[in-house]
């Protein structure tokens, strides 16, 4: 049936492919979401911060922002962030948490904020500055904005149409208007196939596309179908599929070794997770270092070995990982 999409996967697998897409295309995520921010960072030089936790008021809870990334001023000095909440449905007290976080971002670090919630499922389509207030005691007291992108209800077409890649991989979310399923997955991979990216880049925005838009039945042989036509002589959206296959197996090959190890004695459980990350780092930037080598050597906490494996895909250099 056309337009219908499967609900997003819901929890940590679902959360973590959105902030390393987000984290791997910021400014391609500015440019589509706040572009008027955008025009006041240097965004050539931005960084991912790590992991903060913060209150959640007003029930107190601790949670952890979903992407939280410092930019560097375009034309003075000073810093701002850039914090990014995912959540796969809208709902109404989202708002006030925002404001939370950002008065608590704004207490720790003295930076202005670019706050920004990307909403997956239901919401208002498209982009649009949002305002909650502390009504009670008159909508001019205590207003807080903050940038809202809804994705389902956009048109996949205008998305496919932007010069931003990242925008390729969203529309496998949005509306296909009077394209079948098959014909919208053809669509966003076929963009994704003629851009000039590097590996890592392609496959994060390819994951997407196989992740949002999976085929059965009538659907799948109509795509099938349409890939066997496809013109190109070097047959190139084929191969990347065929590489984010292969990708997605070493991953998962990878994650099993892992939980395997921490399901040992502590010293294999800490070696097996070690050998894991100086493989990813191979992969990921070439050849290592000894400095690195010896670093990853050096670290005795499981917990830091698998945050070095979560940063991996999102981080740009060795140095932002703080290993050279």
């Amino acid at each position: 049936m056309r337009g219908h999409h499967p609900a997003p996967r819901r929890g940590s697998v679902h959360d973590q492919l959105f902030k390393e897409l987000i984290g791997a295309f910021l400014s391609d995520f500015l440019g589509l979401v706040a572009p008027g921010p955008a025009l006041c960072l240097d965004l050539s030089q931005w960084k991912l911060l790590d992991k903060e936790i913060f209150t959640d008021w007003p029930k107190g809870r601790r949670r952890e922002l979903d992407l939280l990334a410092e930019v560097p001023l375009r034309e003075k000095e000073g810093r701002a962030l850039v914090h990014v909440e995912i959540e796969a449905r809208s709902r109404p007290e989202i708002g006030h948490r925002l404001a939370g976080y950002y008065m608590q971002l704004r207490l720790r670090h003295g930076w202005p904020v670019v706050p920004i919630l990307a909403c997956l499922r239901r919401g208002r389509p498209g982009v649009a500055l949002e305002t909650v207030s502390d009504d009670e005691l008159g909508p001019e007291i205590g207003c807080f904005r903050f940038y809202v992108f809804g994705l389902e209800g956009c048109r996949a077409e205008d998305y496919l149409s932007r010069s931003e890649p990242l925008a390729w991989a969203l529309a496998a979310l949005m509306r296909p208007g009077d394209l079948s399923r098959a014909e919208h997955k053809m669509a966003c991979l076929q963009r994704i196939a003629g851009a000039r990216l590097n590996n890592l880049r392609r496959f994060l925005l390819v994951n997407c596309v196989e992740t949002y838009l999976k085929l059965e039945g009538r659907d799948a042989a109509e795509f099938e179908a349409l890939q066997a036509s496809e013109r190109g002589e070097d047959g190139t959206m084929r191969a990347i599929r065929m590489t984010w296959a292969d990708e997605m197996k070493a991953i998962g090959r990878e994650e099993g070794m892992v939980l395997g190890r921490q399901e040992g004695v502590a010293l294999g459980k800490e070696e097996g997770v070690r050998k894991t990350v100086l493989r990813l780092l191979r992969r990921r930037f070439g050849p290592l270092p000894d400095e690195v080598k010896r670093r990853v050597e050096a670290i005795r906490s499981i917990d830091r070995l698998n945050q070095i494996v979560d940063q991996i895909l999102v981080a740009r250099s060795l140095e932002e990982m703080g290993l050279q």
